[in-house]
């Protein structure tokens, strides 16, 4: 079947989106995918690169948003629908599927009112502003955590996990055993200035330390340069970039992981089985990440430091303390590879397919 999925905007919406794209092809060559996004999310560069259909609609966010965006938002939903049921029925699609974001609203909203099934899949703790409206008309709701689902209809929730891309066999990195360990850092899909900031300051400790260390890096786009050169001031080894494609394999090759607190990246870190440091983003609508972090923190997965307290002296301390206590490193790695649902694309499809067929 013909079959249109929407979200984006950040690598947290757009990545499971991917993922449940992949298994529906996975399951044959009869199911066409659309993607609806915008043209300014991380979607018009990740897609296009990826072999799929991107169609753009245009709508301003709403949430967080001063008393004169937020009616410029409400101006601009009634043309982003019409666009959305244009897109809908050019491409024929029969399902269509959210995964949250604002971007995603129109085409759910016009999929209901072409009377298509409608699925929407939340990925944080807290429901953001799109999926909480949405889940009033969607037929069936998947949630990444199991305490997300009291907030939607018992009915027609789902706890399925996050879906997670399928890396090809060739894009995997696996630990090299050699004496280095290896430490990845990211601040999501665009960056994190201040945990640049922080790893910067502490590269001393870094170079000091008694087990030397090797680095991967993602600054997101405004900070590479400066990144590169401090490593190579310091004489570490160090692979940085803007945004990896391929961050699950990059997950896989390292020891320990200093993250935000995005559902994608806790899903990655649950599946690959590594131990954490968790920098929840302060700023996350409903102080979701925060929450995320601490469901890991309570499984002994992660350690979680507050936005307020990193300093590059804390975070070196925090850093050189678990890599002194190899058995430490492995017992919270065993604990996040607890929390772990690797079927979630699996059950989504499943349950979209009966969805469709009914």
């Amino acid at each position: 079947m013909n079959i249109t999925i929407t979200g984006g905007g950040t690598g947290g919406h757009l990545f499971p989106a991917i993922a449940v794209a992949q298994e529906f092809q996975r399951r044959g060559d009869g199911h066409a995918i659309q993607f609806i996004g915008s043209s300014r999310g991380i979607e018009a560069q990740v897609l296009p690169r990826a072999g799929y259909l991107l169609e753009t609609v245009d709508i301003k966010g709403f949430a967080g948003k001063s008393a004169l965006r937020k009616i410029e938002s409400l101006a601009s939903i009634v043309p982003a629908v019409a666009r959305a049921i244009a897109l809908l029925r050019a491409f024929r699609s029969r399902l269509v599927i959210g995964f949250g974001g604002y971007i995603s609203f129109p085409a759910v909203i016009a999929g209901r009112l072409l009377g298509l099934p409608v699925a929407v899949h939340e990925q944080n703790s807290v429901p953001g502003l799109s999926n909480r409206v949405l889940g009033l008309c969607a037929q069936r709701i998947f949630v990444t955590y199991e305490e997300s689902k009291g907030f939607f209809p018992a009915r027609k929730t789902i706890h399925s996990g996050l879906p997670l891309r399928v890396l090809p066999a060739a894009d995997r990195i696996e630990r090299s055993g050699d004496a280095a360990a290896v430490i990845c850092i990211l601040g999501g899909s665009q960056g994190a200035r201040e945990i640049n900031s922080a790893v910067v300051g502490a590269l001393p400790a870094f170079a000091r330390g008694a087990r030397p260390l090797r680095f991967i890096h993602q600054t997101g786009t405004q900070d590479a340069e400066r990144v590169e050169a401090a490593y190579r001031r310091h004489g570490l080894q160090a692979v940085v970039a803007p945004f990896f494609d391929d961050m699950l394999a990059r997950f896989l090759s390292a020891d320990l992981v200093i993250a935000r607190a995005g559902a994608g990246t806790l899903a990655e870190l649950a599946v690959c089985g590594r131990a954490s440091i968790l920098i929840p983003y302060p700023f996350a609508a409903g102080d979701h990440q925060r929450k995320n972090a601490l469901m890991f923190e309570r499984q002994a997965g992660a350690l979680v430091m507050d936005s307020r307290d990193l300093t590059s002296d804390a975070l070196a301390r925090c850093v050189l303390g678990l890599i002194a206590d190899p058995a430490r490193l492995r017992h919270m790695a065993q604990q996040a590879a607890s929390l772990a649902r690797p079927r979630a694309a699996q059950i989504i499809v499943d349950e979209c397919c009966r969805l469709a067929a009914a």
